[in-house]
């Protein structure tokens, strides 16, 4: 029912709420809504009645800084800035910020950066780039959708970027034969080492010229040589002369890997391992361009002069998916290779019965971002001094890289307001638990809530509960709808507060209480 009225909310605001970036907007308002009120679901007798005891204490107790909101970064934590990784305490409004939208790397500018104190931190582990320290209830990006950090379970994948690909150049492939070319190419004759460095070594000069060009081509700005080195040839028992092309481009290597089926973490990959790019048969050039790479680099021309020609290789998983596709048949050649006949009319429909060029793929990108998973996530320990945690609010992305995982203020949750609480009451033959009094402001605040009413409902429930000689609760907290609606002053606070009993009747006491809160790091967010 939440979600049904969310989504009308959105058409009465004049929004689509299918289009892309709000088509999942109503489930996460809904989530949002039901966290953000869960304290309706608690009630006083179930937090503070079995934690309260007969004690012949008079003096005042206080519990001071109970955070009341976290969704932030520690100060110490790396985030992923462009042009160099920096502590989340040294990001500064203005600063761009590396981002995955929809899989593909962008960059976003910091408009807003909040701090406050916390001692609730967890530590996550991946198979990426190690670990990384956010609050629990930190949203990151999982193969499910986003999930509190605190939720996160080892095995599941949290999306990810390897964090030095952030400092490399990008190329843009354009589509067409010279990729097609490329591609083929490589598939036949050429290796991928830790999906960055892209070698390709043949015999005939021509062909290490033509594939440099259609490198140039496919990848514009990428610049390579040709060089010529010996090879040892065990068959032979001597050196053999060859022509080298070498790139080193992780933007392209991991792009190319991801076309032909191999990991761009593996140490070296080759023809052997390469499978079927089935990108090249988006077009008829592009499909050309790769049965021409490949031809050059593997194949030979027939005994029929113009009739096309034959490719040779032991990848029977490769040959077997594009003598599929060209509708020929494998054939054994006596070794562990196979032969596929690639005829000089493959593309022409209805030729021996053959559907000719057929699409089976719209031209894609691959994508820049990938997947680590989750190995461990752990609570630390209460810090003796809480640590400092940054909120850091971007545009036009709201996510962010955190040690290359995708991470995010979360832009479709309501959050009204966050801060920090100071309790205190003077007992009369009654205390009670200090851990309760944090979580009945957890309770009221989450609710609907004005920071006026939350204020004084702590202290009515408190002097209810245990009657005591007086209480008093002051709180301090930043409105996000000060911040960015209306006046928008970024750097406004409200300060509430509620003095009951002694507190209100004795100016010496609440001076007391005040200066005993104000001591130390004070009352800053």
């Amino acid at each position: 029912m939440i979600e049904r009225l969310i989504e009308q909310l959105l058409k009465e605001l004049g929004e689509d709420a299918r289009r892309e970036g709000l088509e999942k907007t109503p489930e996460r308002v809904a989530k949002a809504l039901t966290y953000l009120t869960s304290g309706y679901a608690k009630n006083v007798k179930e937090i503070l009645n079995d934690a309260m005891f007969v004690e012949n204490y008079d003096e005042m107790v206080i519990v001071k800084d109970i955070d009341f909101f976290s969704l932030c970064v520690p100060s110490k934590q790396v985030v992923n800035a462009v042009g160099g990784a920096k502590p989340a305490r040294l990001v500064k409004i203005g600063d761009r910020l590396w981002t995955l939208e929809r899989g593909y790397l962008k960059e976003t500018v910091v408009t807003q950066v909040t701090s406050h104190k916390t001692r609730e931190i967890v530590e996550v582990t991946t198979t990426g780039s190690g670990g990384f320290k956010v609050t629990p209830d930190h949203p990151m990006m999982t193969e499910s959708g986003w999930v509190e950090a605190q939720h996160l379970e080892p095995g599941m994948k949290v999306e990810w970027i390897n964090s030095k690909s952030l400092c490399r150049k990008p190329y843009e492939p354009q589509p067409g034969y010279a990729l097609g070319y490329v591609l083929g190419a490589v598939a036949a004759d050429g290796s991928i080492q830790e999906g960055r460095r892209i070698a390709l070594i043949v015999r005939d000069r021509s062909f290490a010229e033509k594939y440099r060009a259609m490198l140039t081509e496919a990848f514009p700005g990428c610049a390579s040589e040709i060089e010529a080195v010996s090879v040892p040839s065990g068959f032979l028992r001597r050196e053999i002369p060859m022509f080298r092309v070498r790139t080193v481009s992780r933007a392209i290597g991991e792009k190319l890997c991801r076309w032909l089926g191999v990991s761009e973490n593996g140490s070296r990959s080759k023809t052997a391992s390469f499978q079927f790019p089935r990108v090249v048969t988006s077009s008829r050039d592009m499909m050309q361009g790769f049965l021409d790479g490949y031809c050059d680099g593997d194949g030979y021309v027939t005994y029929k002069a113009g009739a096309g020609r034959a490719i040779i290789s032991s990848n029977r998983k490769f040959l077997s998916a594009l003598a599929e596709y060209l509708q020929t048949p494998l054939a054994k050649t006596g070794t562990d290779c196979a032969r596929v006949y690639v005829s000089s009319r493959w593309d022409q429909p209805g030729w021996f019965g053959k559907h000719g060029f057929r699409q089976q793929s719209e031209f894609y990108v691959p994508v820049d971002g990938a997947y680590a998973t989750v190995t461990n996530v752990r609570r630390l320990p209460k810090a003796f001094k809480p640590h400092t945690v940054y909120s850091i609010k971007c545009e036009p992305y709201p996510s962010f890289l955190i040690a290359g995982h995708l991470a995010h203020n979360c832009e479709h949750h309501l959050i009204p307001f966050f801060g920090k609480a100071h309790v205190a009451y003077m007992p009369h033959q009654r205390i009670v638990g200090l851990s309760k009094i944090p979580r009945l402001v957890e309770m009221f605040s989450r609710r609907l809530q004005v920071q006026e009413r939350l204020t004084t409902q702590i202290a009515n429930t408190l002097n209810e509960v245990l009657q005591p000689r007086g209480v008093a609760v002051v709180m301090e907290a930043i409105h996000l709808c000060m911040l960015m609606r209306g006046v928008e002053k970024q750097n406004s606070k409200a300060v509430t507060s509620a003095m009951l009993g002694a507190f209100r009747d004795r100016p010496e006491t609440r001076a007391e209480f005040m200066e005993l809160i104000k001591s130390g790091r004070g009352l800053q967010l």
